[in-house]
């Protein structure tokens, strides 16, 4: 009986650890509806790397929905965006010494704030790097998969970083 009434206690105790703390919703304070996305800075050599990164963010916080994408005058969030390095460089090569895979780096920095409170949600580098082989895709899709990953990156970093 005492080791049946341990195991009840036991079995109690372990579900209701697993119950708590866990949740799958944004930890986005509740004051917070709107961002806006100015366009991102190119800091770097590679041209359209901005445009290109201001349309994906602005893709993927319209496909999140905790944040409606406004101007920034009406914004209770903004989000300012930099790119600050744009690196290829060989990842793999076959036996004859061809590159037959690159890796594809881009960093950024970042800087989000409330502006219904002024606090800083976040701020600092962020990067992303993909690898893509030139023999079956452009030098342009692995960019376009790097920025998609830094997107989302971003995206990530705004909605939990409260």
């Amino acid at each position: 009986m005492l080791i049946r009434n341990i195991y009840w206690l036991l079995f109690t105790i372990f579900f209701l650890l697993n119950c708590c703390g866990y949740s799958t919703q944004a930890l986005i304070a509740p004051h917070l509806k709107t961002i806006a996305i100015p366009l991102v800075e190119n800091q770097t050599i590679r041209p359209g790397l901005e445009e290109a990164l201001t349309e994906k963010l602005t893709e993927d916080f319209n496909k999140d929905r905790h944040l409606r994408i406004t101007s920034i005058e009406n914004a209770d969030v903004v989000l300012e965006c930099q790119i600050t390095g744009y690196n290829k460089i060989p990842q793999s090569y076959d036996a004859d010494q061809n590159v037959y895979a690159y890796r594809i780096t881009i960093d950024a920095t970042g800087r989000c704030e409330d502006r219904v409170t002024s606090d800083i949600i976040w701020e600092g580098p962020v990067s992303a790097w993909i690898t893509y082989d030139p023999n079956a895709e452009s030098e342009e899709t692995g960019i376009e998969k790097a920025l998609a990953k830094l997107s989302l990156e971003i995206v990530r970093k705004t909605i939990t970083s409260w």
